[in-house]
């Protein structure tokens, strides 16, 4: 974990390439669409409490903005980014600094391929309340797409598969997946890129009804029995 938290600490999107800068915000959109729809079924429950577990620097703090919600990240450098005041820690996924069944919610984006996708998930499970829900998203390993800015990290980082989540304690209750963009549209300039991308989104939602599960990233919910 060590060298996870010291690549994040030295993380600074704002000096990518512009194209990356399109790319990584359009796959942020899909994602976020995606969760949005999931935590409908939430929005007017009291008491629930939501741990955002990897929040890094607050791309996807509009999905949890409304909910009693714990913001937590490994990496000093990206909480100071998060524009958010109260409410965040600086810890490990892997030791959580939580008591046992406290969370009804939690939420993890893009953070179970750079550690042990097992230990992670049995810390997950521990501090989740008994029938507690947890979404996650991976970069899926039987994507039909390999886009190498999501795949090539200097730090460890191993794609899943839904299989993976098939785990002692957890019960999947629904998985889905998208991006779909041939890595040849990064050949356009970022202006036009961004234009294309507007019209791709819907031929991307249809793409993921279509190759289910096969998409870059992987989405699923899964219960805590």
């Amino acid at each position: 974990m060590r060298e996870v938290k010291d690549f994040y600490d030295n993380w600074e999107p704002k000096d990518f390439p512009n194209y990356i800068k399109v790319i990584m915000n359009f796959a942020d959109e899909l994602i976020f669409e995606e969760i949005s729809l999931l935590l409908k079924k939430f929005e007017n429950k009291e008491d629930f409490l939501v741990l955002d577990c990897g929040c890094g620097f607050g791309a996807f703090y509009n999905l949890t903005k409304n909910f009693n919600t714990i913001y937590l990240d490994i990496s000093l450098n990206l909480l100071k980014k998060f524009k958010l005041k109260e409410r965040k820690i600086c810890a490990n996924i892997l030791y959580l600094p939580f008591k046992d069944n406290t969370f009804d919610l939690v939420l993890c984006i893009n953070v179970l391929e750079h550690v042990n996708y097992l230990n992670a998930l049995n810390e997950i499970k521990r501090v989740l309340k008994n029938n507690g829900h947890l979404i996650v998203v991976v970069i899926n390993k039987n994507s039909l797409i390999k886009e190498e800015i999501f795949n090539d990290f200097k730090i460890f980082h191993k794609p899943l598969s839904i299989k993976d989540f098939e785990v002692k304690g957890f019960k999947i209750v629904y998985s889905n997946s998208v991006y779909f963009l041939p890595p040849i549209f990064k050949i356009f300039p970022p202006v036009i890129l961004s234009k294309l991308l507007k019209y791709w989104k819907t031929i991307d939602k249809k793409l993921s009804k279509i190759f289910k599960n096969k998409g870059e990233f992987l989405i699923i919910e899964m219960v805590k029995t």
